[in-house]
C-alpha cells in the first residue's frame, strides 16, 4: 500500500525525474506530481508516465504530503516562498541540494516562523548529464542519503523522511549542516572544481585535435565532470564558498611544493610525496 497520497517533485531535471521513476517503481505514492518552468519536460514526463500530474503554477497545486525540491540552489528561496503560501502543516518539504550553507539557514528559519515542516536531504548521487531525458529508475538505489540537522524537525517528520529514502533503496545517514558542507568542500565539490580548472587549463588545440585519442583514465573522468550543469555548480561553489576557499588554499600550497620539487629535480622528495599520498587511502 502506498505510503503517500501525493508527492510533488519541484524541478524535473535528471535528478528530479529519476526520483519520480523511483517513486513509481516502488509504489510509494498514489499520485506523483511535478512542477517545472520547462513545460516540455513536464509533457515528456507525463507522456512517458512517470508522473500523474503536471503543475505549472505552485499556487494552484493539489495539496501534497511530501515535497522534494530538485532545482538549482539559486531558485530555492523563490520556490519556498511560493510553497509556504499554499502548504498546510501536514506537508513535509525536503530538498536534495549538495550544499546547505546560508540558503539552508534561511529556509529553515522561514519554515520555523511559519510553523511548517522542512527537513533537508542530500543524496550522494548524480551525473554530468542533465535533463529529464537522462532519468534512471534505480539512480537512488544502494546510495547514501544524508539527512541534515534532524533535530530541527519533529521526530515524526524525521521518520517520515527516513522511511521515504529507505523505501526507494537508499541508506540514510544523519549529519549536521556545518559538518556536511565541510565534508563536501573537501571531496565532491573540490573534485568537480578541479575538473573544471583542468579542462579550462587545457590548450584549445589539444581539445580540438587530440581529445578523442586521449580519452582514457583520469582525463576521461575530468572531461566527464567538467560537463556538469554550470548553473547548479555555480550555485554550489558560491553557497559553500568559505569551505571551498580553504580547500583551494591547501591545494595551492601542495601544488607549489611539488612544483618546486620538479623544478629542482628532487627525485627523492617527489617519490616520498607520491608514496605518502598513495598510503593515505590504503
Amino acid at each position: 500500500m502506498p505510503k503517500f497520497n501525493n508527492i510533488l517533485i519541484v524541478g524535473l531535471g535528471m535528478m528530479g525525474g529519476s526520483l519520480c521513476k523511483s517513486i513509481k517503481k516502488n509504489k510509494l505514492s498514489k499520485k506523483i506530481s511535478a512542477f517545472d518552468t520547462d513545460h516540455d519536460a513536464l509533457s515528456y514526463a507525463l507522456k512517458n508516465k512517470f508522473i500523474n500530474y503536471k503543475v505549472t503554477d505552485l499556487g494552484k497545486m493539489e495539496q501534497p504530503d511530501l515535497v522534494i525540491i530538485c532545482t538549482p540552489l539559486s531558485s530555492y528561496l523563490s520556490i519556498v516562498k511560493k510553497l509556504l503560501l499554499k502548504l498546510n502543516k501536514n506537508t513535509l518539504v525536503t530538498d536534495i541540494g549538495s550544499s546547505k550553507g546560508g540558503t539552508h539557514r534561511t529556509i529553515k528559519k522561514l519554515f520555523h516562523n511559519s510553523n511548517k515542516s522542512f527537513l533537508s536531504s542530500h543524496p550522494m548521487v548524480g551525473s554530468e548529464k542533465s535533463g529529464v531525458k537522462f532519468t534512471r529508475k534505480d539512480m537512488y538505489k544502494n546510495k547514501v542519503v544524508f539527512i541534515i540537522d534532524k533535530d530541527s524537525a519533529s521526530r515524526a517528520s524525521y521518520f517520515k523522511l527516513k522511511s521515504f529514502w529507505e523505501a526507494i533503496g537508499s541508506t540514510t545517514h544523519e549529519i549536521d549542516s556545518k559538518t556536511h558542507d565541510l565534508l563536501m568542500s573537501q571531496t565532491s565539490h573540490i573534485a568537480h572544481l578541479m575538473s573544471f580548472i583542468f579542462v579550462k587549463s587545457l590548450p584549445q588545440n589539444i581539445l580540438n585535435d587530440n581529445l578523442p585519442l586521449l580519452l582514457g583514465g583520469g582525463i576521461k573522468e575530468h572531461i566527464r565532470l567538467s560537463k556538469s550543469n554550470p548553473q547548479m555548480w555555480t550555485d554550489i561553489f558560491l553557497n559553500n564558498k568559505n569551505n571551498i576557499i580553504k580547500t583551494l588554499t591547501r591545494i595551492q600550497k601542495n601544488t607549489a611544493t611539488i612544483k618546486s620539487m620538479i623544478q629542482t629535480s628532487n627525485k627523492t622528495e617527489i617519490k616520498s610525496l607520491l608514496k605518502n599520498t598513495y598510503n593515505k587511502t590504503k
